[in-house]
């Protein structure tokens, strides 16, 4: 179970019995320190998704061709192919759907976000006929963290109930809510918690997640020798997460009547009602990288490029916020006074190395790119426990984490003589888990068109959507339990205005 749980990470949108484990047993045992501390690094090691009208509709491929700001966050070389001064705006609109399969019931959900996504500009200082020194600054979200599901259903047994879960944890809140007890072996040591409540209740759960990811980024680029361009950049990450997750059961079916105890030999707890749960997460993530590129251009025909993004250690705050109360016969109730608990800690992610080509047969430009990225070399450096404790975690790192390459292509013509273009592009992600299935790696299909207005003002709009595969059964390999189908859709729209 713990193997995949690690496995399965991150991915509350793919996975219900995964996320309720995540969010609802945060600091009970080391293991759930790693998954959280491991969702937190993928989270900010992942490479984003909006960045430019443009660079979408091309599947993000602008590591060879992104001639504005929004190269410093690609391959900065690229920057120097500008020749004017310029400044690029972006708004972009983003959706997560998902349905869910819980037991037999079908739970549609949808939730959506927009924001002014990128401001940009860069100010070119001409070194002689030829060739100039550029310098760019700006913001940029490249990733949205609104997502959520539903599911609502009676559990069949094929998942555990999310109070087995938290017993399963140890957790106290469990305890302290009348749901489970301690249990002892014969020489009365403690082997852990106990609970009666499984299969046979009626469930609903509800998890909404906010936020995004926001790079504030400067550099500079130059073309140093005919067609040879270099440049650096660096940016500064940081962005909230908030996570809510509502859990709730209930025996409609009467299947605990008056007469099980929860707790043995606690009255109050005879014929259990209704339980409900509550985690309310708030993190705040802030670090460091810098980029560093090369590209080598022959004319405006083929481009090559190189990229290596150095990430310095980022710091995760976290306020975790949980509340409960369960009813039994009788009207009694139990309520869990609302608690709060506050942590900090550093991780240091994976380096990133992009390789890029271009191809521009006159109308026709056709791009792609490569970016490596070793998962396993991510360490938490400091902030948890003591050090045998964080070198645990980064043991299981080096164990369940892979290296992975991600893929994308892009292609654009150009209607001649009208400044009006059409793009379309790929992208492959890999999850960064040992022995990985396919369905769980995502895709992106991308499309888009532009206005050029003789180099002066730029429109582009892009738009990209985005699946992965459906979850199966988190304890065995039949095709009962939780299933669901997530798709993503974003729009983005730029204007680029150069002097």
């Amino acid at each position: 179970m713990e193997r995949l749980l690690l496995k399965n990470l991150h991915r509350p949108s793919n996975n219900i019995l995964f996320a309720i484990v995540i969010l609802i047993t945060t600091v009970m045992t080391t293991s759930t320190v790693f998954s959280q501390q491991l969702s937190d690094a993928l989270r900010v090691s992942r490479k984003g998704l909006n960045f430019n009208a443009r660079a979408l509709s091309l599947g993000n491929t602008y590591s060879t061709i992104g001639y504005d700001y929004t190269a410093l966050l690609f391959n900065p070389a690229t920057m120097a192919g500008q020749k004017k001064f310029s400044v690029t705006m972006s708004l972009n609109a983003n959706a997560f759907q998902s349905t869910t399969n819980y037991g037999g019931n079908t739970v549609d959900f949808t939730t959506t976000s927009s924001t002014a996504g990128q401001a940009g500009m860069i100010l070119p200082f001409r070194l002689d006929s030829t060739r100039s020194f550029v310098l760019g600054a700006g913001f940029t979200q490249s990733k949205d963290f609104n997502l959520g599901f539903k599911f609502a259903g009676i559990n069949d047994g094929s998942n555990p109930s999310f109070v087995e879960v938290l017993a399963g944890a140890n957790d106290p809140a469990a305890r302290d809510l009348g749901l489970s007890f301690q249990n002892f072996d014969a020489t009365g040591n403690y082997t852990g918690d106990q609970t009666t409540l499984g299969s046979g209740m009626y469930e609903e759960g509800f998890l909404l997640d906010e936020g995004g990811l926001v790079h504030f980024t400067f550099g500079a680029s130059v073309e140093a020798v005919r067609n040879v361009y270099f440049g650096i950049s660096g940016s500064y990450n940081t962005g909230p997460y908030t996570s809510d997750l509502e859990l709730s059961a209930a025996d409609s079916n009467d299947v605990y009547p008056a007469g099980i105890e929860t707790v043995p030999g606690r009255p109050e707890t005879d014929g259990f009602v209704r339980a409900d749960y509550r985690v309310v997460r708030e993190k705040q993530y802030s670090g460091w990288d810098i980029r560093f590129g090369i590209m080598y251009r022959l004319e405006n025909f083929i481009g090559l490029s190189a990229a290596f993004k150095v990430p310095t250690e980022h710091t995760v705050t976290e306020d975790i916020f949980t509340f409960g109360q369960s009813q039994f016969a009788a009207n009694n109730s139990i309520i869990l006074t609302p608690s709060m608990s506050t942590s900090s800690y550093s991780f240091q992610p994976p380096t990133e190395m992009t390789v890029g080509a271009m191809v521009n047969l006159w109308i026709i430009t056709a791009t792609a790119e490569a970016s490596y990225l070793d998962y396993s070399s991510a360490k938490i450096t400091s902030g948890v426990g003591e050090l045998p404790d964080r070198t645990e975690i980064n043991k299981r790192i080096k164990d369940q984490l892979s290296d992975v390459v991600n893929l994308s292509a892009g292609l654009e013509f150009r209607l001649p003589f009208t400044g009006l273009s059409a793009r379309a592009g790929g992208i492959y992600q890999p999850y960064p888990y040992q022995d990985n299935p396919e369905k769980f790696n995502q895709k992106y299909l991308t499309a888009g068109f532009g206005i050029n207005s003789n180099d002066a003002v730029e429109f582009d709009i892009g738009y990209a959507y985005g699946w992965t595969g459906e979850f199966r059964n988190s304890q065995t390999d039949n095709d009962s339990g939780t299933e669901q189908d997530i798709n993503y859709h974003t729009a983005m729209f730029t204007m680029k205005f150069s002097l």
